[in-house]
């Protein structure tokens, strides 16, 4: 306790002992007594008590009157040192504290002076000069009150710049928690009200570190996007920004730090944002490819899961500076299609074995031709993303149709002996067999097999029913035609039914045939692929019933049926959604193709585009380069009547170049080209060449 503070308890010591005197005058003797010793007894007895009281300290003490004051200068001198010290070393502590208490110190440095007692603000050092000994006691408790003013003072002034300081630093790193290049745990909070300096300091110096470490993360964070396989032009400029950043930490400049990061993070996100949109659409691409390739039942279910996962994190990405990790979630996602054709590769291999060395029927099975082809290491050589997807697209869909029927078919012949006799008991006892009359899984394949394997009995597939009874045979024929001539192409037919299941192929320009001998006499299933994207496969049912012969026709496709074959959603119900966007498109650049930025996913944008063509009126048409271009023919008409009349001459020629690059607004294909050019050809005399437009 200070002096100060005994010599308060000691006054009011005296005060209460001078009323409860007063009080017991009062009770035993008259009022008017105790109001005469009111007036004049108390002060008495304060002052008297006082002066005792004063003697009395100074008498236990053993000291004189004019010590007892040096120890009370001394007493609130060192409470004055305390302050200074204090406010000196918040000053040096934290620079940008912008208390000013010069005026406050100075103005009680000089009480102390004169009072004899001189004070070094600077160091707080303090000296008790001769003069001391004349001093007022009253003096230094004037002074000691100023002292505890200036440190009320000092504590507001520091805990408002605490409370303002942990404010910004929260800003700040809310700033880097915004574009989610980190993640705290918690928010940093302001000081109580009524805590004291060294708990804002500790607040402070927590929240500092806690801002430093959370920015040197973020700082490598943004350093660590630029590492990837793109590489950012800039590179410099961000280096710079993330220098410029770790400074600012030095120097307890979050804010700043902040915004340099912020700054970096924006240069790479800028950079990479074509790259990003490309490489996340091509892992949605193979994903994809993966669900409609229909391999779920052939491949392990931990790749399906790793698939998944891709698409899981790769469907949370949404900015460029997530480019680095897209591009290792691609290399992922491609070992993991590659494994899995090597898994239905083996899968296959282990199928069809057992195939081979079984005496089969003909036509019970006739084992596919990419059975013992190795892909993985065509796969592995294909650099291009997208058509590394188109063809594990055609190779895994290949191998899950290939494995399920080698699968099923090895299944029966395995089991056939022991199907076989309840097939023959069913015989003997009700003369047919129906599919409820076997405990197996696919039992119309026992049926079949078995009657590939005995003469006597018949089989109607469509129930299916097993009789016994001689089956009627024909070789078939399929007379194949082309809608119109062409290249060579490669039809493939697929006869399957009744036990059947035979596959042969027609390469021809315009019609070919085929025949599949000894096929059951009953319903069967034709499938014909054109081998050309032009023409629409075909799917028929044929009945073999004396009739030895087919005929079928590949049409052509629209370009609508052909591009929206391969697409799930219905583009129709988008179109009136996005048909602004494409007209301002058409506006722009006087046509619209899927090599421009549209609104929808890559996969979508040629039906896209097909079904906005044939529903506005518009002409589409594809390119060599598989680019859907939608114009107008009469816009295309146009643009090369003015060539033919004002830059050709008579026996002048100019070549597709040249008039694609200067003179027409759509990039359509040369065969379009060509045949606008034949329909002007009569009234402006006019022809084409291999590379050119000529005038006759």
């Amino acid at each position: 306790m200070n002096a100060n503070a005994k010599s308060a308890l000691g006054i009011g010591a005296v005060v209460v002992l001078a009323a409860a005197i007063g009080a017991g005058v009062f009770v035993t003797t008259s009022s008017n007594i105790a109001v005469w010793f009111v007036i004049g007894g108390i002060p008495l007895l304060i002052v008297s008590g006082i002066a005792l009281y004063v003697r009395g300290v100074v008498s236990r003490s053993g000291t004189s009157e004019q010590q007892y004051v040096k120890q009370q200068a001394r007493a609130v001198a060192q409470d004055f040192q305390e302050t200074v010290r204090e406010r000196n070393d918040l000053r040096e502590a934290y620079p940008d504290w912008e208390f000013t208490a010069d005026a406050q110190l100075e103005s009680i440095a000089g009480d102390f002076r004169a009072q004899g007692v001189a004070f070094d603000l600077e160091t707080g050092a303090f000296d008790l000069t001769k003069k001391v000994g004349n001093a007022e006691v009253q003096a230094f408790e004037s002074i000691s009150a100023e002292v505890e003013r200036l440190n009320e003072d000092i504590g507001t002034a520091f805990r408002e710049f605490a409370t303002t300081e942990l404010s910004h630093i929260e800003d700040a790193l809310d700033r880097l928690e915004d574009v989610d290049l980190v993640t705290r745990d918690a928010v940093i909070t302001g000081p109580d009200e009524d805590a004291a300096v060294p708990a804002c300091r500790d607040t402070v110096d927590a929240a500092r570190a806690t801002a430093t470490e959370t920015i040197e993360t973020a700082i490598e964070t943004v350093r660590e996007m630029g590492r990837g396989d793109q590489r950012p032009e800039d590179s410099e400029a961000i280096d710079r920004d993330l220098e410029a950043a770790a400074d600012a930490v030095g120097r307890n400049e979050f804010g700043a730090a902040v915004e340099s990061v912020l700054e970096a993070r924006d240069r790479l996100r800028d950079q990479f944002s074509g790259s990003f949109d490309a490489e996340r659409e091509s892992v949605l691409s193979l994903v994809n490819a993966v669900e409609d390739a229909g391999v779920a039942a052939h491949v392990d279910a931990a790749y399906l899961d790793a698939v998944a996962d891709v698409e899981s994190a790769v469907t949370g990405m949404d900015s460029a500076l997530d480019l680095s990790e897209v591009s290792h979630r691609r290399a992922d996602l491609r070992r993991t299609c590659v494994d899995m054709v090597a898994g239905m590769e083996r899968d296959l291999t282990d199928e069809v074995e057992p195939l081979r060395t079984e005496e089969l029927p003909p036509g019970y099975y006739t084992e596919p031709a990419i059975a013992g082809e190795t892909f993985v290491d065509e796969l592995e050589r294909i650099d291009d993303f997208e058509r590394f997807t188109e063809r594990w697209r055609e190779v895994a869909g290949s191998l899950a149709d290939a494995v399920d029927t080698a699968s099923t078919k090895a299944a029966v012949v395995e089991a056939y002996d022991d199907v076989a006799e309840i097939i023959e008991a069913e015989l003997e006892t009700s003369g047919e067999v129906t599919n409820d009359d076997l405990p197996v899984r696919d039992a119309a394949e026992f049926l079949g097999l078995y009657y590939r394997r005995n003469e006597s009995v018949e089989l109607e597939p469509d129930v299916p029913v097993l009789r016994r009874g001689d089956v009627e045979s024909h070789d078939l024929t399929v007379d194949v035609t082309y809608e119109r001539g062409g290249s060579k192409r490669t039809a493939t037919l697929s006869l399957s039914g009744s036990g059947d299941d035979e596959t042969a192929t027609v390469e021809t320009r315009v019609a070919g045939t085929a025949t599949f001998e000894d096929v059951s006499a009953d319903n069967h299933t034709l499938e014909a692929d054109p081998g050309d994207d032009a023409f629409a496969p075909i799917d028929r049912e044929v009945r073999i019933d004396g009739e030895t012969s087919v005929e079928i026709e590949f049409t052509e496709q629209s370009l609508r049926e052909r591009v929206c074959t391969v697409t799930d959603a219905d583009m129709s119900e988008h179109l009136s959604e996005l048909r602004p966007r494409l007209e301002e498109l058409y506006e722009d650049e006087g046509h619209v193709s899927t090599a421009m930025e549209l609104p929808v996913r890559s996969a979508h944008a040629p039906c896209l585009l097909a079904v906005w063509a044939e529903t506005d009126g518009y002409d589409a048409t594809e390119t060599a380069d598989g680019d859907i271009v939608v114009f107008e023919h009469d816009q295309l008409e146009r643009e090369l009547t003015n060539v033919v009349r004002y830059n050709l001459e008579p026996g002048e020629r100019l070549p597709f170049d040249d008039l694609e690059r200067n003179f027409l607004t759509a990039p359509v294909p040369r065969s379009v080209l060509r045949d606008a050019v034949a329909e002007l050809s009569e009234e402006h005399n006019v022809t084409t060449t291999d590379d050119a437009i000529e005038m006759k």
